[in-house]
């Protein structure tokens, strides 16, 4: 990846989360913190494909003050989600009231930060900007492969833990520097097949949170709703291991769709 193109993305992103936080503080769209959350994550997976390349990585560690912001905003996030949650998953007023209000805390926290934020972007994006350098074709096809196999291994006995969770992670890492990446790699990408793989484990994800959310009193009490989750639950999982079977092959099949970015 050339060092053109690579500050050209990060000026690009760059300047979309900050219209984003702008417009959230604005007028509090969730969907607006989504997409500040997504150009952080968008940034974070090219500093660390970037950082794997460096003899001493350090692009990622200076990015640590817009992962503080993003942390902060994951604050919010997490209630509001939580919030939907709990109106699919029963009718327990008190828990749907109890997120809307960590919610509402956690937004004027967030807010009374704005300047904070405005410095932290700034100084952080101009030291980005200084330290990225291009990274070799051959550097890009040898990441791509270890990932892959990586992620094959993490998937061959799927359950719901932590290392679910890691997979979910290096297939977003792959596909956000998909963008920068895919012209230059010398393997085949199915992006299409990656993006359905890391949905599903997105999927399956959020209806064991459900779940939870029900076994722990925290929201309903309806067994039929908690047997309709489990069943759906065994249903995700299972779609999951077909799909997933044979990983590395599939992942790696040609794909002939245009290469776009992944929100």
């Amino acid at each position: 990846m050339k060092k053109k193109a690579e500050r050209k993305y990060v000026v690009k992103t760059w300047r979309s989360m900050k219209r984003h936080l702008r417009s959230f503080a604005k007028n509090g769209d969730q969907e607006d913190l989504h997409h500040f959350r997504t150009g952080v994550k968008k940034l974070r997976a090219l500093l660390i494909l970037a950082d794997s390349a460096g003899k001493s990585p350090e692009l990622e560690k200076r990015f640590k003050p817009v992962r503080k912001i993003f942390k902060q905003a994951g604050e919010i996030r997490n209630a509001y989600i939580n919030q939907e949650l709990g109106k699919v998953a029963g009718e327990n007023t008190d828990f749907i009231r109890e997120q809307q209000q960590i919610m509402e805390t956690a937004t004027l926290a967030f807010n009374a930060g704005n300047d904070q934020h405005r410095v932290w972007l700034r100084k952080t994006r101009r030291s980005i900007l200084k330290r990225i350098r291009p990274v070799s074709k051959l550097h890009l096809t040898l990441y791509y492969q270890q990932q892959l196999e990586s992620i094959a291994a993490g998937l061959n006995q799927l359950r719901f833990d932590e290392d679910l969770h890691t997979c979910r992670k290096q297939l977003k890492v792959l596909l956000y520097n998909y963008t920068l990446a895919g012209p230059e790699l010398e393997i085949s990408f199915n992006k299409v097949y990656i993006d359905q793989v890391q949905e599903a484990i997105g999927n399956w994800h959020d209806n064991e949170l459900a779940i939870t959310l029900l076994s722990t009193g925290k929201a309903g009490n309806s067994s039929s709703i908690s047997g309709r989750l489990k069943k759906q639950s065994a249903k995700l999982k299972k779609q999951l291991i077909l799909m997933t079977r044979n990983f590395r092959e599939q992942a790696t099949t040609v794909t002939e769709l245009p290469i776009s970015q992944i929100d």
